[in-house]
């Protein structure tokens, strides 16, 4: 890279600029501030061995702050910090339009060949001609092989009028809601929510909040308040009032969310997390959406890309690296409970896993810090999962490497586990009352059912499609293998039918305490598509005391669930209780199954005292589509737990 100083290279300083001001000794000079090479002091300062220092407000990169109104001076302006700031140490502030400041203007990543070109062709034309202004590309990473530049673009579609603060309106409205139980839930927020899914910088936050909450971004603010209503009746200061009505609140956050599409920031991102992770479930479809833009906003803001090369600061970098992840988490996981094909693939992404000691405030608690610690083994489960959602959605899998690469990622998964720290591990059927903790070992439990079901998938390829031989070795070869597969069969379905049976189990055992704790709303899809699972094993099983097991942990989960629906208010129950109570109904009907609540909660179950060959033949007798009535798009399983063939 041509780092003299007559070059005047991508990210230069534009003749008497007012977005990129002039260092303290230029200014009380009054002479040219001239930053002639990007993240390094001023040439003036540079050629004296001079500290280039600026007494303005740098404008951090957090993804909280709205954009200023044009040509106005924010109320932010009058608490400039009088902490002098190097120039090598603005970071992305210095480009107003990537770090989400510019009320005009927005970047976009551009692709790795563009780059390389852009890369050189610059230095080329700066070195020729030497002008430095009104360049629409900015360099944040000048690494040989992988150059990062962004293109700055037009931030609204020319003619459309939109507000300078999106989702004003929705917040203030929300707000009268809430009257003074405003700041109560700002606090539940980072108390149940941030913790176990920290996307948001909470000392960013409270000093934005406590200096002038005008200046965090209104949507965001509209999701904050709207994700923590959730958890009311665990605050006792806010359990003497009554729960507002969170169907009105979500829709109040979700138009505020969409007028932010408008014109998105990275605070958009911020805002778009927050709405994917909030409860209760309203709309799938429009969940899937939102996704599908949140994504796409990700990548054209180069969040996939890893910046710690980058020139900007340890604060911008730690965000950036959260924000991506948890793009991530949601791609992953709404991609199994929703049924679509997921947006983003190990290939396109190179961000690394987030600093255990960047998730935490400084004086954060033991219990958040371990909370915090769930989000990042999170992360790392969701990379498993991101590995097996190939197998489920390729239309032309090569069924010959399936099996070895199921094996590899049977292997991750293992190593997955033994890497939890022991107050994450399962003791006596327990888990240590950390806030996120039940969350992902359910998810654990998931991937791993889904690990199963896979490999049973493969089983039935390998008996279905094996080839037809034509000489006599040949067919001698074929009649083994299909002894091999015959086999194979039976036991896969018995592996996936105790997965399913650990994961059962494993919610009935969940106490109130642990239903109160973050959980990811995909939890309600995965546990339909458990249920569905058993009820399918139940029905492909030949051996009486197998149905008889299935059949008695589907009434007792499905007891547990009314409990919890009835006790806890555990909103995830829902779906699962509205399409499966039915189905389950009717097999402890033909099975002779009764089931009577204990006096604790916890369901049991009662046998048929005369149970043989002849009362099992009654479940052929039910109708062939009485298990669930399948919706394409609010339920999609058909495809992806299907294990009829």
């Amino acid at each position: 890279m041509n780092t003299s100083t007559d070059a005047t290279p991508i990210g230069s300083r534009p003749y008497r600029s007012h977005k990129v001001p002039a260092c303290d000794l230029c200014r009380n000079r009054k002479i040219r501030c001239n930053i002639d090479v990007a993240g390094e002091p001023c040439r003036f300062c540079r050629e004296r061995h001079l500290s280039c220092e600026y007494t303005s407000k740098a404008t951090v990169d957090d993804g909280l702050r709205p954009p200023p109104a044009k040509r106005r001076r924010t109320h932010a302006d009058d608490h400039d910090v009088a902490t002098p700031v190097k120039s090598t140490e603005r970071g992305l502030a210095q480009f107003p339009s990537i770090a989400g400041t510019s009320p005009e203007e927005s970047s976009i990543m551009l692709n790795p060949p563009m780059a390389e070109d852009i890369e050189v062709l610059e230095h080329y034309l700066s070195s020729a001609s030497g002008a430095s202004s009104g360049k629409p590309y900015r360099l944040v990473s000048s690494s040989t092989e992988k150059p990062i530049i962004y293109l700055t673009v037009p931030r609204r579609r020319k003619g459309l009028s939109a507000a300078s603060d999106p989702g004003k309106t929705q917040r203030e409205i929300i707000e009268q809601i809430l009257g003074p139980n405003k700041e109560d839930v700002v606090a539940l927020y980072f108390d149940r929510i941030h913790p176990a899914f920290p996307i948001v910088d909470a000392k960013t936050f409270y000093e934005m909040w406590h200096r002038d909450p005008s200046e965090i971004s209104s949507a965001l603010l509209c999701d904050i308040y709207t994700t923590a209503v959730v958890f009311w009746n665990t605050s006792e200061r806010l359990r003497q009032y009554s729960k507002p009505d969170f169907v009105f609140l979500w829709n109040q956050a979700v138009a505020a969310l969409q007028e932010d599409f408008l014109g998105p920031t990275i605070s958009t991102v911020h805002a778009s997390l927050l709405d994917l992770v909030g409860r209760p479930v309203l709309s799938i479809t429009g969940n899937i959406m939102t996704l599908g833009k949140t994504v796409t906003l990700a990548h054209s803001l180069g969040l996939h890309r890893d910046p710690t090369s980058w020139k900007a600061t340890s604060h911008e970098k730690d965000i950036r690296i959260r924000l991506w992840w948890g793009v991530y988490i949601h791609d992953t996981w709404s991609s199994l409970a929703h049924g679509t094909p997921p947006l983003i693939h190990a290939q396109t992404h190179d961000v690394p896993l987030p600093q255990a000691s960047s998730l935490s405030a400084s004086g954060a608690t033991d219990a958040h810090k371990r909370s915090a610690q769930t989000f990042l083994h999170l992360c790392q489960l969701s990379t498993v999962l991101g590995d097996l959602l190939p197998f489920v959605y390729s239309l032309k899998p090569d069924k010959v490497e399936l099996d070895r690469s199921l094996r590899r990622v049977e292997c991750k998964l293992d190593d997955w586990e033994s890497s939890l720290p022991p107050w994450l591990r399962r003791s006596n059927g327990e888990l240590d009352l950390v806030n996120g903790a039940s969350s992902l070992h359910f998810c654990f439990l998931s991937v791993k059912l889904l690990l199963k079901r896979i490999a049973y998938r493969v089983s039935i390829w390998v008996l279905r499609f094996s080839f037809h031989p034509r000489s006599f070795a040949e067919q001698a070869t074929s009649m083994q293998a299909d002894g091999v597969a015959a086999e194979a069969r039976p036991y896969h379905l018995a592996m996936l039918r105790q997965s399913a049976l650990e994961l059962t189990d494993y919610v009935c055992f969940l106490k109130e305490p642990q239903l109160d704790d973050f959980w990811l709303p995909y939890t309600a899809h995965l546990l339909v598509s458990t249920t569905t699972i058993l009820l399918r094993c139940l029905l492909e099983s030949a051996d009486v005391t197998t149905k008889r097991d299935c059949a008695t942990m589907l009434v007792r989960v499905q007891a547990r669930l009314e409990c919890a629906r009835a006790e806890s208010n555990w909103d995830l129950v829902d779906f699962c209780l509205e399409r499966c109570s039915e189905p389950v109904a009717k097999i402890a009907t033909a099975m002779g199954i009764t089931r009577h609540p204990t006096a604790g909660g916890m369901p049991t179950t009662e046998l048929a005292s005369v149970f043989n060959d002849t009362d099992t033949s009654m479940l052929s007798t039910l109708p062939e589509d009485f298990l669930l009535s399948v919706d394409s798009l609010d339920y999609p399983f058909d495809t992806l737990w299907d294990i009829s063939f």
